[in-house]
């Protein structure tokens, strides 16, 4: 059960990451509701899933102005060790 639980969360994590990755190749930025659009989830599972990204700063949000973009980042620009 664990196993299910992990492969699931881990999975959309990844596939978060590479969407923003793919968009910020594309345009430079990627915006919550592209993320929405493609997982189909709602902004509390989303804003979830960013928050793990961002404290790993393998993403960073712009907050200051909405719409949000998201930005990918070097987790090696900000030398602190990936939370758990």
């Amino acid at each position: 059960m664990t196993n299910l639980i992990f492969k699931k969360y881990f999975n959309n994590n990844l596939q978060v990451l590479a969407k923003v990755y793919q968009l910020n190749k594309e345009k430079g930025f990627a915006y919550y509701s592209d993320i929405e659009d493609f997982l189909n989830r709602g902004s509390n599972q989303i804003s979830a899933i960013l928050g793990k990204l961002e404290r790993d700063n393998l993403i960073k949000r712009e907050r200051k102005v909405r719409p949000q973009k998201i930005f990918i980042q070097c987790a090696g620009e900000n030398p602190r060790t990936i939370s758990n």
